[in-house]
């Protein structure tokens, strides 16, 4: 979809093992619903003895977290905004993060994928997928978990619920797929091995930095098949505002996109906020709403300690007319983006009360 972004996160190379997307949807997205055929936690490697700053990091920014047992393995489990579910494990990996930003270390800093926990709705039909099909090596299990090794580091272990845990439903809030690698010439391969299996496989999907096929495993959970090349070229220079890529079918439709989508930025902060914008019209409008106000403020202060001349005070009733007109904008334009499910699953713009009001 050329309207939402697709956000990757990764190390300073955007290594194999590092990778995560993110599709900022919008707010009246239908929200999603965790349960079996779905990833359910993402773990992370964090260096040894890290563990510590990562507790003070996450209190600093008021995000509650717990220490989790999975398998002889103690992780730090913590929820993002949407409520996917997060992991943290000190390991002794070597395989040093050197992007240093916003107070996060090299000597600290998030080294790649540990793996991921499947929840599964037919545990013996995953658990024979991941090492039939994918060639995965069965580690160990318990009552409640078996593990899988990738046989690469990071992302080397996947681990997958044993019982069920009831229906999910894809959505906001939810991880939509897990990846793995693949070589490049094998890509076309895989997907005909997997057809004549009897998967419903994907076209094969040429996103520049690799290429992709996506289907269902047994258990539900969809696969995505990723080719290891040609890879991602970082930015050299670290940028504030990156330059928007635009994949090549899209390439004529950049300044359509560039008018429509908010603007992003990277920036050091020291607290979480909500921005109440989705778009770049949206963005304009708090733009001018914060700079009506912090003028107005100005104002208001300076009228404390000297009297404002006639034509201070004149500007400051236009600025309060306009702040008024500022506020009435993002009230309509928030009515204007509500949207409510209807029966049907489908989502109805608000319509406009017909007649006299009541």
């Amino acid at each position: 979809d050329h309207k939402v972004y697709h956000l990757y996160y990764g190390n300073q190379n955007g290594d194999l093992g590092t990778a995560i997307t993110f599709f900022p949807w919008p707010k009246n997205y239908k929200e999603g619903m965790i349960g079996d055929g779905q990833v359910a936690v993402t773990s992370y490697m964090i260096p040894k003895g890290s563990l510590n700053f990562w507790q003070k990091r996450l209190d600093s920014f008021g995000i509650q977290y717990e220490t989790s047992t999975r398998l002889g393995d103690k992780f730090l489990l913590f929820k993002d905004p949407h409520g996917i579910k997060i992991e943290l494990i000190e390991t002794d990996v070597n395989n040093v993060n050197t992007f240093e930003f916003n107070g996060v270390t090299k000597d600290v800093a998030i080294q790649g994928f540990y793996g991921a926990m499947m929840y599964s709705s037919n545990y013996a039909a995953t658990k024979a997928f991941l090492i039939d099909e994918l060639g995965l090596v069965f580690v160990k299990e318990d009552d409640a978990y078996a593990r899988f090794d990738t046989g690469q580091t990071p992302g080397r272990y996947v681990d997958v619920y044993k019982h069920l845990t009831g229906r999910s439903k894809m959505g906001a809030g939810s991880v939509h797929h897990i990846a793995f690698g693949v070589k490049l010439k094998e890509i076309d391969t895989w997907k005909s091995n997997l057809i004549d299996k009897g998967f419903h496989v994907t076209g094969v999907k040429d996103r520049k930095f690799f290429k992709s096929i996506y289907f269902r495993e047994p258990g539900g959970t969809i696969i995505e098949l990723a080719t290891t090349k040609p890879g991602f070229k970082p930015d050299e220079v670290y940028l504030e505002q990156p330059e928007l890529f635009m994949p090549p079918h899209y390439e004529h439709l950049r300044e359509e996109v560039k008018a429509k989508v908010m603007p992003l930025f990277v920036r050091p902060i020291d607290q979480l906020r909500k921005y109440p914008y989705e778009d770049k019209m949206g963005y304009e409008l708090w733009q001018k709403h914060q700079q009506l106000l912090t003028k107005i403020n100005y104002y208001a202060k300076e009228a404390k300690v000297r009297q404002l001349t006639d034509e201070e005070l004149e500007e400051r009733n236009h600025l309060r007319q306009a702040y008024v007109q500022s506020i009435r904008g993002a009230i309509q334009e928030n009515l204007d983006n509500i949207k409510v499910e209807d029966e049907k699953g489908n989502y109805q713009a608000l319509k406009k009360k017909e007649g006299p009001v009541q």
